[in-house]
């Protein structure tokens, strides 16, 4: 048996996926609208923390992103009376 034969690997695989021109995600963007509010303060001001990813360049979305989780994180606890 040839080892092209045994190959399974897609060939077809599109490597622009994802990319800024692609259809799908720029109209995802564009439809994009921010969640409803919660009615919970320290997890609605969570939230609108990722409003400030839209200004940021991608290396520093990590840090908003640690930030937001750890705010989630001090709600529940607060919810919880720890």
């Amino acid at each position: 048996m040839d080892e092209a034969d045994t190959d399974t690997r897609d060939t077809d695989t599109d490597t622009d996926a994802g990319s800024d021109t692609d259809p799908v995600t720029v109209a995802d963007a564009r439809d994009w609208t921010p969640p409803r509010p919660t009615g919970v303060p320290a997890v609605d001001a969570a939230v609108e923390k990722l409003q400030e990813l839209d200004g940021l360049p991608t290396g520093e979305h990590v840090a908003v992103y640690d930030e937001v989780h750890r705010l989630l994180q001090d709600a529940l606890a607060d919810l919880d009376g720890s």
